[in-house]
């Protein structure tokens, strides 16, 4: 297995048992690929770290919970453009950002918050749905190319950046879905950003 990860100042080549780490200028990449038997690499997700900082959101999300990683994808392709969109439409609001997502737990079943970022805060809810207001501020942010049911090695790898940086996380982290399944087929083209306030 060969992995090759950028991270932050000196360029640096370090061999861990037959991966190695390459340390470069302020991001961490991963790029990695596991050699199958008969030599032909199996694509594994690129994650590239970044330290900056993002913009202050009001979002309105519905809480749920999934067994599974496709239960999720099918419960957002239903609150996403019936719940949300629903009560975007009825409040006037606009979507002022990608989708977004929190997660509280690494384990199915999973308890999760499904947001749509707003251009204004509503005067009123209805039914499951909330607002929450996420500041903004300084950030550590993986963005994740690879298939959602991998996406633990961008929490994985903005962790280890977080550690070696000695950075403080001052919230949740939650994601912010960028690239759009439905219009790009290939998974490992798909952006997730995963960010990590930090202070």
């Amino acid at each position: 297995m060969r992995q090759l990860l950028k991270i932050g100042f000196a360029v640096t080549l370090i061999f861990i048992l037959d991966s190695f780490l390459v340390i470069n200028k302020g991001t961490l990449k991963i790029a990695q690929g596991i050699g199958a038997p008969d030599n032909k690499m199996i694509q594994e997700p690129t994650v590239t770290i970044e330290e900056s900082t993002v913009s202050k959101m009001i979002v309105v999300y519905v809480t749920d919970s999934a067994a599974s990683s496709a239960a999720i994808t099918q419960k957002f392709m239903k609150i996403l453009p019936v719940e949300l969109g629903g009560f975007l439409k009825k409040n006037n609001l606009q979507m002022a950002g990608p989708p977004c997502g929190w997660y509280y737990s690494n384990h199915f079943p999973m308890t999760f918050d499904i947001g749509a970022p707003v251009n204004q805060l509503p005067v009123t809810t209805e039914g499951r749905i909330k607002v929450r207001e996420v500041p903004g501020g300084k950030a550590v942010i993986a963005h994740y190319y690879g298939p959602y049911d991998q996406i633990g090695k961008g929490y994985n790898a903005a962790s280890a950046w977080i550690k070696g940086h000695n950075k403080t996380t001052i919230a949740p982290p939650y994601e912010v879905y960028v690239g759009d399944p439905g219009i790009e087929k290939d998974p490992y083209k798909v952006l997730t950003n995963i960010i990590f306030p930090i202070n």
